[in-house]
């Protein structure tokens, strides 16, 4: 793998995210404010009722959406990566029936390795069925990560992390790597959240508590209150390596809400979130490093990464970073998720003058920057997302976004295309707030 090779401690292989002043923002396609530009309230912790995406205030300046082009990206993303079961399995009567009664309906989105499925994979495609409000897609991914529990037995309602099998062949023999990777455990708690507030399914807002309590449980570190990379993230550093790619925002506000029994709990796991990221971009030059310790250093993780041994580089784990951070702006207009986002934007811009193609692959966290090539479709996508923080980036936006749209998909591996997927989603308003999230 290029990002993760850990066969024993269990963590995800890769993840994911603006108003210029106080003000409220343009709103985006298929949505709007009220006469006092807040969002109109509503109490969904309980029960859904009407979507409330008419009334929903957002606070980036997205650009005007190109939506025929990210609906043909999307049908070419889901040719390329999503499977079926029933595609996949050729002999049922070989894989027994538990396996079949759990399996059947399911889909899966194939790894770099296509015979494999991760679980960041499953939280990805669940985000990105969602906002494409293709939810027998959803349905059918959220029952492969139910699938595959680290242990219901021991109160782990979270996916494995890395199935390794023959496709759908493999049964429940090939399920190898029993830990969990808490970025796609917080995707896949969002996507279940977002779709119980729209639809008022009770099932998916039961599931993600289940899954709340085995984050809280075990990928939170009790002392620091931030998130460790899976549940037995203890094995990594003691407990005190973190990866910031994984740290949603936006997970931890819908947790908040819906988790009730831990709302003051997951408040501070936001609080100490947002401070520790502050503090790790304060000590470079505007970004993050891939991997850092309690103290926000750079730090090798020591799983066999290729990103580990670039302990000082913002690379293929931080390119997740700003899409989270620009989607956790746009929706709450918070200001310190605003300053986090501006400082990385200015950063970039000044660094490629506002042309996205001269993103680079790779930034250096401190020091001087070696030379390196230029970045792919995911850099390009990020960095054009979190450009959206500053209405002064406008014409940049635009044009970046002509970029990331159009750009076919490079690589046969999964990782850049969903990522690229996933920002051109947000670029063109399909992150919509359907409901008073």
């Amino acid at each position: 793998m290029k990002r993760f090779l850990l066969p024993l401690m269990g963590l995800s292989v890769a993840l994911f995210m603006a108003c210029s002043s106080d003000d409220t923002a343009p709103v985006t396609p298929g949505s709007g404010t009220n006469e006092g530009g807040e969002t109109t309230p509503g109490d969904n912790s309980g029960s859904s009722t009407t979507p409330d995406a008419a009334n929903a205030t957002y606070y980036a300046a997205r650009p005007a959406p190109n939506t025929a082009a990210v609906e043909a990206m999307y049908a070419n993303w889901i040719s390329r990566f999503y499977v079926t079961a029933e595609e996949e399995i050729t002999s049922p009567g070989d894989l027994g029936d538990l396996y079949m009664s759990k399996i059947t309906g399911a889909a899966r989105i194939k790894f770099d390795n296509p015979l494999n499925t991760v679980s960041e994979g499953i939280g990805y495609g669940m985000l990105i069925t969602y906002f494409m409000n293709d939810m027998d897609k959803f349905d059918r991914l959220f029952k492969y990560y139910k699938a595959y529990p680290v242990s219901e037995a021991s109160g782990m309602y979270f996916m494995r992390w890395n199935i390794k099998g023959d496709k759908f062949n493999g049964g429940f023999t090939l399920a190898a790597n029993g830990g969990s990777a808490t970025d796609a455990d917080l995707d896949v708690v969002t996507a279940l959240l977002m779709a119980y507030g729209k639809t008022g399914n009770a099932e998916y807002k039961d599931y993600a508590l289940k899954v709340a309590a085995s984050i809280y449980n075990t990928e939170v570190n009790s002392e620091t209150h931030l998130l460790m990379p899976g549940n037995d993230g203890k094995h990594m550093n003691d407990g005190y390596c973190y990866n910031i790619s994984y740290f949603s925002l936006v997970a931890l506000r819908l947790l908040a809400k819906y988790d009730t029994e831990r709302t003051a709990q997951w408040n501070e796991v936001k609080d100490a979130t947002l401070a520790y990221m502050k503090k790790v971009q304060d000590a470079g030059y505007g970004l993050w490093p891939d991997w850092s310790d309690a103290n926000g250093s750079p730090i090798d993780p020591g799983n066999n990464s290729s990103t580990g041994k670039l302990n000082n580089y913002f690379g293929l784990e931080g390119v997740r970073i700003p899409l989270r951070l620009i989607w956790d702006y746009d929706w709450y207009g918070d200001e310190s998720t605003k300053a986090l986002a501006s400082k990385a934007a200015q950063y970039i811009y000044e660094k490629t003058g506002g042309d996205i193609k001269q993103v680079l692959s790779r930034y250096i966290y401190t020091g001087d920057q070696p030379s390196t090539g230029l970045g792919g479709a995911h850099f390009r996508g990020a960095f054009c997302a979190v450009w959206t923080v500053n209405p002064d980036y406008a014409a940049s936006v635009a044009a970046c976004n002509d970029v990331v749209v159009t750009t076919a998909f490079t690589t046969a591996n999964y990782f850049e295309p969903t990522l690229q997927m996933l920002d051109a989603l947000y670029l063109n308003g399909y992150f919509k707030k359907e409901f008073n999230y």
